[in-house]
């Protein structure tokens, strides 16, 4: 794991708000390429990416994890776009933000997860909010599984080790 101190200058932790901002701008990111991952997804890649060797920067692992180029704005051939230069700036603010309190999660020497230091990551739990729902009210999958609780983190992680396996070698 990259050893380094958490930034003291990221904010503090993510609330329920900044959860919510963040699956908005990644909703609208959505609208213009549907293979814009989840914020639990994202939540994966973002604590391999804190395990990894060297510290990946933002234009190296922002293409790679939502698709989108170097400039928040410019429409792209390929990928998708931020709609506009503060979108991009509040993800960024919001993933450092995460980002920081994940790596203080992960270095901090916890002996139990009831710790309140240690590392929880953002998950839903699709399989229980959905059973949870009165029968007729739940949605058709049209046979398709949901995911298991911490799939699509899983899934993001696994993501970042195979995107960077120098990394993980």
């Amino acid at each position: 794991m990259t050893s380094v101190t958490p930034d003291p200058t990221a904010g503090p932790p993510l609330s329920p708000d900044d959860y919510d901002a963040l699956d908005a701008i990644l909703d609208e990111l959505r609208t213009r390429d549907d293979e814009v991952p989840a914020w639990e997804f994202c939540e994966g890649a973002l604590a391999a990416l804190v395990c990894t060797r060297r510290p990946v920067p933002v234009a190296e692992w922002l293409p790679v994890v939502l698709g989108t180029a170097a400039l928040p704005t410019l429409p792209q051939a390929e990928g998708t776009h931020f709609p506009n230069t503060e979108t991009h700036e509040r993800f960024l603010a919001l993933w450092a933000r995460r980002e920081a309190e994940v790596r203080a999660a992960l270095q901090a020497p916890v002996e139990s997860l009831e710790d309140e230091r240690s590392y929880h990551p953002e998950l839903m739990d699709v399989r229980g909010a959905i059973a949870a729902l009165p029968e007729g009210e739940r949605p058709d999958t049209g046979g398709e599984a949901l995911p298991a609780y911490g799939q699509v983190w899983a899934l993001g992680f696994l993501f970042a080790v195979e995107n960077w396996p120098e990394e993980w070698a």
